[in-house]
């Protein structure tokens, strides 16, 4: 039941006729070998599922498409190694939005890595603590891991240590959840790298955005999805010192030094001015080594290029239409 081609005709018979209905054709993907030996099992699809099948899609290795919240084929612990920025990103049990770190994955300067080993963070320049699908859950995990005492240790040697969304929250001194929204708890303490607390609200907050990054020049891009209201310690509007300004007055993160800070930012890090901003105190080289946002295009180009080669785009075209 692994391969699709014997599950899609399971889903068809489970499902009613009014749903049925609305399933216009099938598409195998990722099909290995010479699509024109697979003509019977083709014709045997459509018997079965008494829809047509319009396309046979091949397995492409080399199309890179940025993957959801998936670790798959990337190395999560190979650790440090000489004459490269080291960036450990710390792996959750709940990680999300690991496509906020393919930019530096690419970027030859650096050697990104993800662990859960206390020994591995000491020998990181860098550490990134992650978004989170529950972050109190995570704090917690960290905790009896020994990972949180060895990121308030890399902290306190003088590396840098960033958060972003639910790593953001972690960095500070609490985490509240009054409406129990992730957990039991009512509240637990977080890493006390940032005089910050969050309180987790009831309402996601989900956004595009378009800021400028700490006093630096040029335009960055991001999104924000996250659940979590942070703020000064203090509520003194005096005590803030953010990280990121919005065109409308807004601002967001929170920024202690150069080597420490926390955002609510996604994508943050896919902007060459910041990546160039983190890794100043490691590397010399500045300006855009690689060009992100055009690879991106180009592997969409190349997708949107197979797929009109191997799927009956007209029949697509015309069941739109209809």
């Amino acid at each position: 039941l692994g391969d699709s081609r014997a599950i899609q005709p399971l889903v068809m018979a489970l499902l009613d006729t009014e749903e049925r209905r609305h399933i216009k054709g099938i598409i195998i993907n990722k099909f290995r070998g010479d699509p024109q030996l697979f003509e019977d099992g083709r014709a045997q699809l459509e018997e079965l599922c008494r829809t047509p099948v319009i396309g046979v899609l091949p397995l492409c290795r080399d199309i890179f498409i940025e993957e959801e919240d998936s670790l798959a084929g990337r190395q999560r612990n190979k650790g440090a190694v000489k004459d490269k920025v080291n960036i450990a990103v710390v792996l959750l049990q709940r990680l999300s939005n690991f496509t906020d770190f393919d930019r530096l994955e690419r970027d030859p300067r650096v050697n990104l890595f993800y662990t859960h080993e206390p020994d591995k963070i000491a020998d990181a320049d860098i550490v990134i603590l992650p978004g989170s699908k529950n972050t109190i859950e995570d704090m917690i995990a960290l905790k009896n891991a020994g990972m949180a005492a060895a990121v308030q240790q890399a902290f306190t040697d003088g590396k840098t240590v960033i958060g972003i969304c639910g790593g953001y929250q972690m960095m500070g001194q609490r985490i509240e959840d009054p409406l129990h929204v992730e957990t039991g708890l009512d509240s637990i303490s977080g890493l006390g790298l940032l005089p910050v607390h969050t309180v987790m609200q009831s309402e996601k907050i989900t956004r595009q955005a378009s800021f400028r990054f700490r006093d630096l020049a040029g335009p960055c891009t991001g999104y924000e999805i996250h659940m979590g209201d942070t703020r000064t310690l203090s509520g003194d509007p005096a005590d803030e010192r953010p990280l990121n300004y919005f065109p409308d007055g807004r601002t967001d993160g929170y920024f202690l030094h150069d080597k420490c800070w926390g955002t609510y930012l996604h994508g943050l890090l896919d902007n060459p001015v910041v990546i160039d901003a983190l890794i100043a105190p490691y590397s010399q080289i500045r300006g855009e080594v690689f060009d992100y946002r055009q690879f991106k295009e180009e592997q969409y180009d190349k997708l949107a290029a197979m797929l009109r080669q191997h799927i009956d785009m007209e029949k697509i075209y015309k069941t739109l239409q209809i």
